[in-house]
């Protein structure tokens, strides 16, 4: 996730099947169908499409959360080409962006990659994967963070160990710093607030909120996953048993939806009571991606299908874009939150290379002007959407 407006407080972040009940996305402009597959997309869009990883089992972009500079791209990779790695080893890896980083939603050019996932004394030796990335944009605009970012691993050499088997950390986002966050169960995921203060961690046995170093529980049960919260981490969304919810970070629950893999916008900006409360959530369910608006106005309120899709879907921290995959295609469709205007984006924002198959997971960055998938060949692709 993303902010897609103006954060004038600390922080912005963010990113198994049900049946579906029903409703089916249509095949319609701007949802990125199959028919849109054509050879000429290359030739009058390849310019903008750019290589982040070529090697190994990629999953799992997550863009840094600072405005539109986006200084950070993380993944996780079994690829053997960056120091500090194990062959057959999952990795969260970050490239960082380098060259003149203008505010305008320029092209993201790729600089070095770092192992974020390292385990004392040489390469970790467990899978580690989940990311989760904080950064928040400030007053006039500006890009503050990322400082620091989340993972899950199942290494046993990181530093505090991993007493649950698999453990949640925290990390400085360019690499370094790892610590364990002391939450007694097995982790099932973790996200981290835009300003680096709160975490969510799901386990096997429930829900957990860390502030300070501190864990509490929040909710009991079983089925908890895939946790992402907000600027200042006052609410948090999460899945559980193929139903989608939020929770407060004082331990207030509502269920939003049905649905698998939620991914939290950015949460309201503007101060007062609702701010940093989750306004969208986007989902898959039963092959389709879908968006929930909760703040938001009537026309951009409630449950939108917004294509089909094999994959987990993205949003940006504004809520007004969400990302998936469909076949080769990534998609981006656009309906923002306060106006409810759409912008529907009738060309894949990004395409497979030919032979390395369907697209696999995706992220979209704070403007959606940057749109990263990887493909199930293997690679880690960026598409340059454009300014925003």
């Amino acid at each position: 996730m993303g902010a897609g407006a103006l954060i004038t407080v600390s922080g912005v972040t963010a990113a198994s099947s049900s049946a579906a009940t029903g409703e089916q996305a249509t095949t319609r402009a701007g949802s990125c169908a199959t028919n849109y597959v054509s050879d000429g997309w290359v030739g009058k869009y390849g310019q903008n499409l750019q290589t982040i990883a070529g090697s190994g089992e990629i999953t799992e972009p997550e863009f840094s959360l600072d405005g539109r500079k986006n200084k950070r791209l993380a993944f996780v990779s079994t690829g053997t080409n960056v120091a500090g790695t194990q062959p057959g080893i999952k990795n969260v890896l970050v490239s960082t962006r380098i060259g003149q980083i203008a505010n305008d939603g320029g092209p993201w050019l790729r600089g070095g990659t770092t192992v974020i996932s390292a385990g004392t004394g040489g390469p970790a030796n467990g899978d580690s994967w989940h990311p989760s990335m904080s950064g928040f944009t400030g007053k006039g605009d500006a890009a503050k963070g990322p400082s620091k970012m989340a993972f899950l691993s199942k290494a046993t050499n990181l530093p505090g160990g991993n007493p649950t088997g698999v453990s949640a950390y925290v990390a400085n986002a360019g690499g370094g710093g790892i610590k364990r966050l002391n939450v007694p169960e097995t982790a099932t995921g973790v996200g981290i607030s835009g300003d680096s203060k709160v975490l969510y961690v799901t386990t096997d046995k429930g829900i957990f909120v860390v502030k300070g170093g501190k864990a509490k529980k929040l909710a009991s049960g079983s089925g908890f996953n895939t946790p992402t919260t907000t600027l200042n981490g006052a609410q948090a969304a999460y899945g559980q048993n193929g139903s989608i919810y939020t929770i407060t970070a004082k331990g207030k629950r509502k269920k939003v939806t049905e649905g698998s893999d939620p991914q939290a916008d950015g949460g309201f900006p503007g101060g007062g009571r609702q701010q940093g409360l989750v306004r969208a959530v986007s989902f898959h369910r039963g092959g389709t991606a879908y968006k929930f608006g909760i703040i938001a106005s009537r026309s951009a309120k409630g449950l939108k299908a917004v294509g089909r899709t094999a994959t987990s879907t993205s949003i940006n921290g504004g809520g007004s874009a969400t990302a998936f995959g469909n076949g080769p295609n990534a998609c981006l469709i656009v309906q923002v939150l306060d106006s409810g205007k759409t912008g529907g984006y009738d060309v894949p924002q990004g395409q497979c290379p030919a032979g390395q198959g369907d697209v696999t997971d995706v992220g979209v960055s704070t403007r959606y002007n940057y749109l990263a998938f990887s493909c199930s060949r293997g690679g880690l692709y960026l598409y340059h959407v454009g300014g925003k």
